[in-house]
């Protein structure tokens, strides 16, 4: 609708020029859980220690050659475990040292031990296996009986160390 030419217009009835706008504020993550930074990270009993690409482990199972016995899904499940674990404790991705070394704690790969070694960690493994079947997570009793400086040693340390002393894992 056009203006009556007898009405007088003030400066405040006149439309608004373009204002200018301010710079850009710099853009800061605000969700939740963004790890941005290792003071970011989380802590406590519950959090565990994430590592890069844990899915990675689960590949490295499934293609490494040994017997899954008569409950496969529950003994890859505790190796995808021990295997994120421990390439988690070292701060870099699963590799395949980390599946050997898996083998080496639930008596899998047992070269070099001799037969009580081998019987006491079979058993270890069906205990595992059957704490693993009730957890949420499966491999969390594992977890909490191999110790630290155990699983993060070389496959050939590991079964040397097995060899010395099988009662390490439990």
């Amino acid at each position: 609708m056009g203006r009556r030419p007898y009405i007088e217009l003030d400066a405040a009835d006149l439309p608004a020029g373009e204002l200018e706008r301010a710079a850009e504020r710099r853009w800061r993550p605000t969700r939740p859980g963004e790890i941005l930074a290792p003071a970011d990270m989380p802590s406590g009993p519950s959090f565990g220690r994430p590592g890069p690409d844990a899915g990675w482990a689960i590949r490295l199972v499934r293609r490494a050659d040994f017997d899954r016995g008569s409950r496969p899904r529950l003994l890859e499940a505790l190796l995808n475990a021990l295997v994120g674990a421990r390439a988690a404790a070292a701060g870099r991705g699963p590799a395949p040292q980390d599946v050997e070394a898996a083998l080496s704690l639930v008596g899998l790969r047992t070269e070099g031990l001799d037969e009580a070694a081998r019987t006491r960690l079979d058993a270890r493994r069906e205990e595992w296996l059957d704490a693993a079947a009730a957890d949420r997570s499966a491999g969390r009793a594992a977890l909490r009986d191999i110790p630290a400086d155990l699983l993060s040693e070389a496959p050939e340390r590991v079964r040397a160390r097995l060899s010395a002393d099988p009662s390490l894992v439990g």
